[in-house]
């Protein structure tokens, strides 16, 4: 695909899911599978079928999901929701056979309710706590600033405010502009004012456009990629493979480009994955110890980020013990919180 048919396929398929979460399934099917027919991706694929289930139709969203597993068959929530899917069609026999794949890539999968309860319970739990944080896991090379395609269709532009500024820098450092960033004209593309905020479409070289940071050369890599940490509710980040370039402004794992402009704030504050998001709780609640990251490797600290996320949304903000007080008992949210630091601990 062309950018402008990328940016026509991202409208198509936001808009789609705005829908269907909206209650409109039929228009929301509409979109969706117009995007699908402008650009074949496999999340465009899995929103149908999301929204064919939401619709009844247990048949079509086999054969929806299918195609996003066809198109990305690494994704293990793919051949969960193929088993879930089954299963609604009374396939007890083929449900079970999809669970075990999606067990295979990712042994999480035999316990993804327990997790997905619990990343819905602590996300809540911490809505609005941090304001822009910094993630405490300084050993992630910033996955957040990887990307499989161009930045500005993932959402990471600039603002004038930030261009005015990045400029100053780059005279600063004697730095050439055109070599940091890159511009894509938005006049006459469907759907620019949905995706991009008014302040981010500015006039650039005479054409309206948007801002984004250009990106490195070199991949991410295999040995890298095995280890990317989930969203935080713990799905797999479609921006990010194997071929993910970073950002330019990516130097020893931080992003530069935030500490430009009177803003001193490192990577990953504005998007936290599932990993930064519990080690950040962690930090909140004075349970995490940083000798617990040196050395550590990313495997670990995301299977330890899962271990914990159960712990805290199971056993202390979702314990029914909790839930049960009204309002809640601090008392007991302590304890229950001292007792699942025991737990935590032991982890590591």
């Amino acid at each position: 695909m062309t950018d402008p048919e990328k940016l026509a396929e991202k409208y198509l398929h936001s808009m789609g899911e705005r829908l269907i979460d909206e209650g409109d399934l039929e228009e929301g099917i509409v979109l969706l599978q117009k995007a699908i027919d402008v650009g074949d991706t496999p999340y465009a694929w899995r929103g149908l079928a999301r929204a064919l289930e939401m619709a009844g139709d247990s048949a079509g969203a086999v054969g929806a999901v299918s195609r996003a597993i066809k198109a990305a068959p690494g994704i293990p929530e793919y051949y969960y929701e193929r088993s879930q899917f089954l299963a609604a069609l009374g396939r007890d026999d083929l449900a079970g056979e999809e669970l075990g794949k999606a067990i295979a890539i990712d042994p999480n999968y035999a316990r993804i309710d327990a997790i997905t309860r619990a990343a819905g319970i602590l996300n809540e739990a911490f809505e609005g706590v941090f304001d822009k944080p910094s993630c405490p896991v300084a050993s992630c090379p910033a996955y957040c600033c990887h990307f499989k395609d161009r930045m500005f269709l993932h959402g990471v532009t600039i603002g004038a405010w930030k261009l005015n500024a990045l400029r100053e820098y780059f005279r600063e450092k004697g730095l050439n502009e055109k070599d940091l960033l890159g511009a894509f004209p938005v006049a006459g593309t469907e759907g620019t004012d949905s995706l991009f905020s008014p302040h981010d479409i500015m006039k650039y070289d005479g054409t309206a456009s948007i801002v984004f940071p250009r990106r490195k050369g070199h991949a991410l890599g295999a040995d890298l990629a095995r280890d990317i940490p989930k969203g935080r509710r713990y799905l797999s980040l479609m921006w990010i493979d194997d071929a993910a370039r970073p950002c330019c402004f990516l130097e020893d794992g931080r992003c530069s480009v935030y500490r430009v402009g009177g803003e001193p704030v490192e990577s990953c504050s504005s998007f936290l994955c599932m990993t930064g998001f519990v080690f950040t709780v962690l930090e909140h609640l004075g349970m995490l110890k940083k000798e617990w990251l040196d050395g550590a490797s990313m495997a670990h600290l995301n299977q330890a980020a899962v271990e914990a996320l159960i712990i805290l949304g199971g056993d202390v903000y979702g314990s029914e013990e909790l839930e049960a007080s009204d309002p809640p008992d601090e008392g007991l949210k302590k304890k229950l919180l001292d007792q699942a630091q025991g737990k935590i601990i032991r982890l590591f």
